[in-house]
């Protein structure tokens, strides 16, 4: 081998050189040849996929709000009374700025009709007037003035078995989403304990809020702290085929 061919071959690789790395890419190739911009440059790709992926995933949840619902208050599927729209109008929940005044005369007999929408009967109930004035009071008041016309059995409970109703809020074909479970009439009353206990048995109605009451179905102690309303005295079977979404079409108010 020349002395010459020796030289020009390691000229070729002589820093400086071409084939030493000082050919820099042109265009978009750029990025390959400088560390910090290819990584500045990946760590922009990655944010920007996070920040849409967010976009794609929060869309998606706003598209389809059944699968946020709290389970409790889904209307039951092939029930007429749960999902005709036309049982009853929707009407505006009603609020009051305080407590009525005491109206009842706690020496009377008070019985109330609670009537099922859609023909599916009547529950008696008789009012414990005597025992609990001011929670059978507001009852009585909120029945006359219509309160409880249109709204749902929200909650079907098994264990322990009660129904519920009395929420505002919860209407028969009401548009959108807005059953909680967590209405009120506006106002609070205060916890009664009648002087002599009574018992929770089959048939017997208590206050969970001020507006909202409940059916117990089965004796329990769970209902123990809860302010008793009245009894069942007709329609217990009536009140044992309740399914969540079953429309309340009024509730009358007798006195003796």
């Amino acid at each position: 081998m020349s002395t010459q061919q020796t030289k020009r071959r390691r000229k070729r690789y002589q820093p400086g050189s071409a084939f030493a790395g000082d050919v820099k890419p042109r265009g978009v190739f750029r990025i390959f040849g400088n560390v910090r911009l290819f990584f500045l440059v990946g760590a922009l790709i990655m944010v920007g996929s996070l920040f849409v992926g967010g976009i794609v995933r929060s869309g998606s949840l706003l598209g389809n709000n059944n699968s946020s619902k709290n389970t409790n208050y889904v209307l039951p599927t092939g029930t007429a009374s749960a999902t005709d729209a036309t049982a009853l109008p929707t009407l505006a929940p009603k609020h009051y700025t305080s407590a009525p005044a005491m109206t009842i005369d706690p020496s009377k007999k008070y019985t109330a009709t609670i009537k099922l929408a859609n023909g599916e009967g009547d529950i008696q109930v008789d009012l414990f007037a005597a025992q609990v004035p001011q929670t059978v009071n507001s009852f009585v008041f909120l029945a006359n003035d219509g309160f409880y016309n249109g709204l749902t059995f929200y909650q079907v409970i098994a264990d322990p078995h009660y129904v519920q109703a009395g929420d505002p809020d919860c209407q028969a074909g009401q548009a959108g989403d807005t059953c909680r479970g967590s209405g009120d009439p506006g106002y609070s009353i205060s916890p009664e304990k009648p002087a002599t206990p009574i018992p929770y048995d089959a048939g017997t109605l208590g206050m969970s809020n001020a507006s909202q009451f409940f059916i117990a179905l089965g004796s329990s102690g769970a209902f123990s702290n809860f302010t008793p309303l009245g009894k069942i005295t007709s329609g217990l079977d009536v009140a044992e085929k309740i399914t969540r979404g079953t429309p309340i079409e009024s509730v009358t108010i007798t006195a003796q």
